[in-house]
């Protein structure tokens, strides 16, 4: 298949190409050969593996350097035994403020740059960058304290908790200029973008749909496989911090009060279960699958989304449903369909379907397939075999895609570009989509995102009305961003379809 010319990303990113890079809070960024220095909010797990890559950069004479951590957790570092699976597994075990500060090289007496609040950090003219890793509730206020504080920032996903912690930090970003990632790691991939290039030039005609999902099992509980240890307690751990119930973002208390979810290591460690800090299944697993699927498609924000699922098997004190389906539909004329469950392994394919074909994401690239609407069905229901792609557009991956993404972020941050491979303006599809499922999902309405006012209310008849008064009018069809692909394969009536129509006062419309 032939190469489409190439889109700018910063024009497939939207808003990051008409930023100003000259905010004056960009005077005192680094410069390229100067080091980034990064502080760590959030020493769990995921930390764990930034902060290896951080050491890492440093000593192959990159230019960064980790300063600082911060967590509300002392910390423990230990080796343990895994009884699963009829075998026994010893693992090394690591995480939290002082075990950081130990990796990082960090005096764990100096309470300016290893700290339990993350405003100690924030404050320190030494510290250029923050990597968030903190529960997701956290999120929305650190990023907006962080790039007020002038740090440029590496967010882990979701970006935010809500839609409208979302709208905020965008217009934070934006504000001050400074350089942010969401750590959704497939975004350092460029099969994404190439196979954009492909749909916006007509390679499968219309977009029509789409699916995506993930799926897991695990007989222990999803996110129930984090440990618990007796030193978490509230000795070691600054509880309201944690629970965040003293801050608010975006207008609302940023978590629960202690009467309201009072100490709990299964809440502190396995936060994911539980709807104060997490949206379960819809946040954590489906983010990833709306980001990379949203820029593929060429399109942003839903325009209404309702979703479906419910906790069927897992009930182990959790909140958050054990089986989750999104099904959001664009102006554009497309939908995406985007399902999970933590109770069974087996996958569905990453599809993207249009009116003269489709693509399927495979490893090392995607397979782009024929469909012809003048033969009508082309697919059996049940196929004997894998249908046979007319090419396959081979993209080579990172070998590493959250190394990959930082090295982008990094590089960005000394050219003071803010379009990276997962800017914020990406980030916020993302978490619009899952808040507005998880609304959806929790009091069973279908909801509408107003792009005027930025803001999910609650959907009315006039989506489908608009569609068949669209059909009434014989109108074009809308197309995804950057669209050059024709008419995308529009309906062509039958010679028969002349004689459709109302009689009027007994008149044939034929006539």
């Amino acid at each position: 298949m032939p190469t489409p010319p190439p889109l700018d990303r910063r024009k497939f990113f939207g808003s990051a190409a008409a930023l100003s890079l000259s905010a004056a809070s960009y005077g005192n960024v680094v410069g390229s050969n100067e080091r980034v220095r990064i502080a760590f909010l959030g020493c769990g797990g995921r930390a764990q593996a930034h902060i290896d890559l951080i050491n890492k950069f440093a000593n192959e004479g990159k230019p960064v350097i980790p300063v600082a951590v911060c967590d509300v957790w002392d910390g423990l570092e230990d080796e343990y035994e895994i009884h699963f699976g009829g075998k026994v597994t010893r693992r090394r075990y690591s995480q939290g403020l002082y075990p950081s500060a130990r990796k990082c090289g960090l005096d764990r007496s100096d309470k300016s740059h290893v700290t339990k609040d993350y405003r100690v950090v924030l404050d320190r003219a030494d510290v250029d960058a923050v990597c968030i890793t903190t529960p997701d509730h956290w999120h929305g206020r650190m990023t907006l304290d962080a790039l007020a504080a002038g740090k440029d920032v590496f967010i882990e996903k979701p970006m935010t908790r809500t839609a409208e912690e979302a709208v905020a930090v965008v217009d934070a970003w934006k504000h001050t200029g400074r350089v942010m990632t969401v750590g959704v790691q497939a975004m350092a991939d460029a099969v994404w973008m190439r196979a954009f290039d492909a749909i916006r030039t007509g390679a499968i005609g219309h977009v029509a749909h789409a699916q995506t999902g993930f799926f897991r099992n695990d007989v222990r509980g999803q996110w129930r496989f984090y440990r618990l240890a007796k030193q978490m307690s509230p000795k070691t751990i600054d509880w309201d911090l944690f629970l965040g119930h003293q801050f608010e973002c975006a207008g609302n208390r940023v978590g629960p009060t202690p009467r309201e979810q009072p100490f709990d290591r299964a809440a502190f460690a396995q936060w994911r279960c539980l709807w104060p800090f997490s949206g379960g299944p819809f946040t954590d697993m489906l983010t990833h699958h709306v980001t990379r699927m949203s820029a593929a498609m060429g399109v942003r924000f839903p325009a209404r989304v309702t979703a479906g699922g419910g906790l069927y098997l897992e009930y182990d004190g959790r909140d958050v449903p054990d089986v989750g389906t999104v099904v959001a539909d664009y102006e554009e004329g497309c939908q995406l369909v985007v399902t999970a469950t933590t109770l069974s392994g087996y996958p569905i394919e990453d599809v993207i379907r249009g009116r003269l074909g489709a693509i399927k994401f495979v490893k090392g690239g995607f397979h782009l397939f024929r469909d012809d609407p003048t033969r009508g069905a082309s697919f059996p229901a049940r196929m004997e075999q894998a249908p046979e792609p007319a090419s396959f557009e081979s993209v080579e991956s990172p070998r590493n895609d959250t190394e990959a993404l930082w090295e982008n972020f990094l590089e960005c941050v000394r050219a003071k570009r803010q379009s990276t491979f997962s800017p914020p303006d990406l980030g916020a599809v993302a978490v619009t989509t899952a808040a507005m499922a998880v609304q959806s999902y929790r009091t069973g309405k279908a909801l509408f995102w107003d792009r005027e006012k930025r803001a999910i209310t609650t959907a009315d008849s006039t989506w489908a009305e608009r569609w068949e008064k669209r059909s009434k009018q014989g109108a074009k069809p809308n197309q995804v961003f950057g669209w050059s692909g024709g008419d995308g394969g529009v309906v062509q009536p039958p010679p028969h379809q002349s004689l459709a129509g109302p009689w009027t006062n007994g008149k044939d419309p034929a006539v």
